[in-house]
């Protein structure tokens, strides 16, 4: 059985468009660090992406790069704490509805990857949000996907 597509809720952030908004912002593409997919300088007030990324790679790195821009600066002891709340923030961003993600993850038939592509985000996204699921979200998932689609 291949998943709904996604409700109109799903896909109802735009990442490209919010950053499009952000007038005084600039984009640019070039090669970063290993590991590094995208930067914010909030001096230069540019955002830079890695080049040679997946669209959803790209999706999920200007979404959270566009969270960096609207938190604003931090200074470098809260870095790690900021990336964390910034992943927790964008993977509920791209992926709102639990009913979406169990749908991809049932007819992925529990392949993460597969799942991930399925709601257009990259493997990381997909393990932030299966980790910070709400002990109701998690109830919901845990019957679907035991008993199957309802």
């Amino acid at each position: 059985m291949r998943p709904r597509e996604p409700t109109g809720a799903s896909l109802a952030h735009d990442p490209w468009r919010r950053f499009s908004e952000l007038t005084d912002w600039t984009l640019r593409w070039a090669e970063l660090p290993p590991g590094v997919m995208g930067s914010t300088c909030h001096l230069t007030r540019t955002v830079t992406l890695a080049l040679g990324m997946s669209q959803a790679e790209r999706r999920c790195t200007i979404a959270h790069e566009t969270e960096h821009v609207q938190r604003g600066p931090v200074a470098p002891q809260e870095a790690r704490r900021e990336e964390l709340l910034i992943d927790r923030r964008v993977a509920r961003l791209l992926i709102p509805d639990v009913r979406d993600l169990v749908d991809a993850l049932s007819w992925a038939r529990g392949h993460l990857e597969t799942a991930a592509d399925t709601l257009w985000v990259d493997d990381y996204l997909l393990q932030v949000r299966l980790g910070t699921l709400t002990d109701a979200e998690r109830a919901y998932a845990g019957r679907r996907l035991a008993y199957g689609p309802s």
